[in-house]
């Protein structure tokens, strides 16, 4: 016989298995992260207790996944697998480059084909599931130095990916890799040649664009399911690269997209709601985002005196401050003239609002009335930023263009608590799942987790490889595989550091003959100097690498060249051995870093002047005037 008893414990049991999923389902959710900046675009992750406060190339490092090409999208992430973007070049080119900028984009197209591609890994191991080859062809725009080709990062609503490549075209694929459908996107001019950058996002089946440029700006709506549009309208904007809002508030949801011009509010068939002047400044970068029930829009270019931050209520319509006063808008809860970044976008964690400057500075606001809790504090060591920050477990994080990541206890006070570093050059925003954190760099993804721990065996491949991101490095090391990944990724053999060196000058300074013959193989100059005027001839001569000097001559370097004081390879290497000529070399050897051999530079000195000599002698006696 069933007795109540029963079916109360029946109910009680059924009742608690509906929690558990429910919770799991909650959990879930909380781990995906679909867009950037994650599901709501604030930055901030659930708090998990093996999410990492620390780190560095092997210490909490679950796995790394080598990205080929250049990308600064930041990875997405759902249930278990992260979805990143890249663009492969056949042929080198510049390599985007770090620090403040404020001139014009790279005015030309890069040059050779080259490859948009879509990698999914395993979110717990880091192996490859599927990669799939979105475009293939030669860019038909230029970008701006520090950016990419694969500058906007994709999204998901879990059952589908959707993939911008902002001058090529929006790609759709099931999440097992198999395309869906595809819509290209008539490359424009922008602003600069800077390119495009904002990424899509996607809600209520529509996946929305933003393609602000100089010719024809538009707003689109595409079928999430077909890649047709649902609307389109044009847009009066041309200095704009924020990445749209789904704003879902108590009033109503709305898609909210900041301008140079007009900041604006778009119902989900495209109809603006409000907008106003808010006077931005004149690169329109951070994205908005919600918190406390307000939105936040700001805009903040280095070179402008209004640098503004706005707080905007929900529920506003048509023009919420004509007259241009914004504090006596009844639909912006409060507005600072100075307050915003230029690349990151700001972040709120609790009751304030962080805004972390490219030049390494970090100001904090009461986020619900914009009174400044502290004014800027320097991060130091100094750096450049362009990611934006993120937070969790009490903390907020800050990673710099360098790969180092300084840590701040939340709160009103500034408090560095720790730094962590992965010593590569670093512009992606990261992304949070669960306890993970992913962190992209120039070369790769790492995935972050408390208590992981990478081999030894696996940190030194890893750190050749990272070593690609910078080919002079590379080159002055000899790592052939790394320089061959650098050119492989678009890196160019004749690109200048700051001290004006070539990868072929390091490599003929420091005696790398098997890099030296990859670089000459993949066109390298040999006619170029430094600052002093010294030629790879010159540095291969002096420090007498003959091996170095064959190749150098055979492929046109001249031996009588002048530098700038009027110094052949020839002429350095004519005076006798002595012992001040010894000291000479200890001071260059101290100079570059490496002591010298200078029975081997003495001995084989002879051996490089006669291989010069030869040189002259042979193309004299070659001369067509003659």
């Amino acid at each position: 016989m069933v007795t109540n008893q029963f079916f109360r414990q029946l109910k009680l049991y059924v009742a608690g298995l509906i929690l558990v999923l429910i919770s799991n389902v909650s959990v879930q959710a909380d781990g995906n992260w679909t867009r950037f900046r994650g599901k709501d675009g604030t930055g901030v992750a659930v708090d998990h207790a093996s999410l990492p406060s620390t780190w560095s190339a092997s210490k909490n490092v679950s796995w790394i996944a080598d990205i080929p090409g250049w990308g600064w999208s930041s990875p997405i992430i759902w249930g278990d697998r992260v979805f990143v973007t890249t663009v492969v070049s056949d042929q080198q080119n510049l390599t985007p480059s770090k620090g403040l900028y404020l001139g014009q984009g790279v005015r030309d197209p890069a040059k050779g084909v080259h490859h948009w591609m879509v990698y999914c890994f395993d979110l717990k191991t880091g192996h490859e599931i599927w990669k799939n080859e979105a475009h293939t062809g030669e860019p038909k725009v230029p970008r701006h130095p520090k950016s990419t080709y694969a500058a906007e990062t994709p999204t998901t609503d879990g059952k589908q990916l959707y993939v911008l490549f902002g001058d090529v075209g929006l790609f759709c694929y099931d999440l097992n890799g198999k395309p869906v459908w595809s819509r290209p996107i008539e490359p424009k001019k922008t602003f600069q040649d800077y390119g495009a950058a904002a990424s899509p996002v996607v809600f209520g089946g529509q996946v929305i664009v933003v393609y602000d440029n100089k010719d024809e700006s538009w707003i689109a709506a595409f079928d999430a399911a077909t890649g047709n549009d649902r609307w389109r309208k044009p847009r009066d904007e041309t200095h704009s690269w924020a990445t749209p809002l789904i704003w879902e508030n108590d009033v109503r949801t709305e898609i909210v997209v900041p301008g140079k011009k007009r900041n604006r509010s778009y119902s989900l068939d495209g109809n603006v709601l409000w907008e106003f002047d808010g006077r931005m400044s004149n690169l329109v970068i951070p994205s908005p985002f919600v918190a406390h029930d307000l939105c936040y829009i700001a805009s903040g270019y280095i070179g402008d005196r209004h640098r503004p931050t706005f707080a905007i209520r929900p529920g506003a319509t048509g023009n919420i401050a004509p007259d241009g006063k914004f504090s006596s808008s009844e639909h912006i809860a409060w507005y600072q003239a100075q307050a915003s970044s230029y690349n990151p976008t700001q972040i709120v964690y609790g009751d304030h609002l962080y805004t972390l400057y490219d030049r390494g500075f970090l100001t904090c606001h009461n986020a619900k009335t914009g009174e400044e809790v502290y004014s800027k504090r320097r991060f130091e060591p100094r750096g450049s930023f362009t990611a934006s920050p993120w937070a969790y477990n009490g903390h907020l994080f800050f990673l710099s263009e360098d790969g180092l990541t300084y840590v701040v206890k939340a709160g009103p006070e500034f408090e560095i608590v720790g730094t962590s570093d992965l010593a590569e050059l670093s512009l992606s925003t990261p992304s949070i799942a669960g306890d993970r954190l992913l962190i992209r760099t120039a070369s790769a993804v790492y995935c972050l987790t408390e208590g992981a721990q990478l081999s030894e065996e696996v940190v030194r491949r890893r750190m050749k490889k990272a070593a690609a991101s910078d080919i002079w490095l590379a080159a002055k090391d000899g790592d052939v595989k790394s320089v061959a990944n650098a050119i492989g990724s678009g890196a160019s053999v004749n690109a200048r550091n700051e001290n004006g060196m070539t990868p072929l000058m390091l490599a003929s300074l420091y005696g790398r003959t098997k890099v030296a013959e990859l670089l000459l193989k993949n066109k390298a100059d040999v006619s170029v100097s430094n600052k002093d005027g010294n030629s790879a001839l010159h540095m291969a001569a002096f420090l007498a690498h003959p091996e170095v000097v064959r190749l150098l001559l055979a492929n046109g370097a001249l031996a009588d060249a002048k530098n700038r004081k009027g110094e052949t390879p020839i002429g350095n290497l004519s005076e006798p051995w002595s012992d001040e000529l010894a000291g000479v070399y200890r001071f260059v050897g101290n100079l570059i870093g490496e002591e010298l051999d200078l029975d081997r530079i003495r001995k084989t000195r002879p051996e490089v002047l006669k291989l010069l000599k030869a040189a002259v002698s042979f193309r004299n006696e070659n001369r067509s005037d003659k």
